[in-house]
């Protein structure tokens, strides 16, 4: 009988934490991810990330200078990175059209994360991947020159406005968590 492959997807300040090695910022979850990866590695779950993570993640973003792509190669197949085709990119513009507000604020969804969260659909509508979590730390507390942006974490707090939409409702129902490893500190 065939175990269902855990299918992860993350967004790219998953990749920073561990690659800082950010325990400042978030403790021993960044042993979750070396086990995430560790078991990615051994064939035993899948991390799938959009290539934008390449352009997002720099020197400056890498513990010891190293360098994503080097990163990306150490890990082997276990991480697969899925470039935004014309499709995915019209789901991301969508979802930044959305208007997103909560207790009468509004916010804009940052177009990184507009095609982190439109990847991610595709993996599962366009490729039939059965998504089992979207791994982010996304609390919307960055700025932009538009301001704090929608939480990725959170996001269905701020859709009063647009819950209705289905392409939304699509989020709403992704799961986004943080990257916490189900079995700590144990090989599956």
């Amino acid at each position: 009988m065939a175990t269902h492959q855990p299918q992860y997807y993350w967004d790219t300040c998953v990749f920073i934490a561990y690659l800082m090695d950010d325990r400042a910022g978030f403790g021993s979850i960044v042993d979750d991810i070396g086990q995430f990866l560790e078991e990615a590695q051994r064939g035993e779950c899948v991390i799938h990330c959009s290539t934008i993570a390449m352009a997002e993640i720099t020197r400056h973003n890498c513990h010891g200078d190293h360098d994503f792509g080097a990163f990306l190669d150490q890990w082997g197949a276990g991480i697969v990175p899925l470039t935004p085709d014309p499709n995915t990119m019209r789901t991301a513009s969508e979802l930044r059209s959305a208007i997103y507000t909560k207790t009468g604020g509004e916010r804009k969804l940052h177009t990184p994360d507009a095609i982190h969260l439109a990847s991610a659909l595709t993996l599962i509508e366009a490729y039939g991947v059965p998504l089992d979590e979207f791994h982010t730390f996304d609390r919307g507390r960055k700025r932009d020159p538009d301001g704090k942006g929608v939480p990725l974490l959170g996001y269905e707090t701020w859709c009063e406005q647009c819950a209705d939409d289905p392409l939304v409702k699509r989020i709403i129902d992704l799961k986004r968590c943080t990257p916490q490893h189900p079995a700590k500190g144990f090989d599956l």
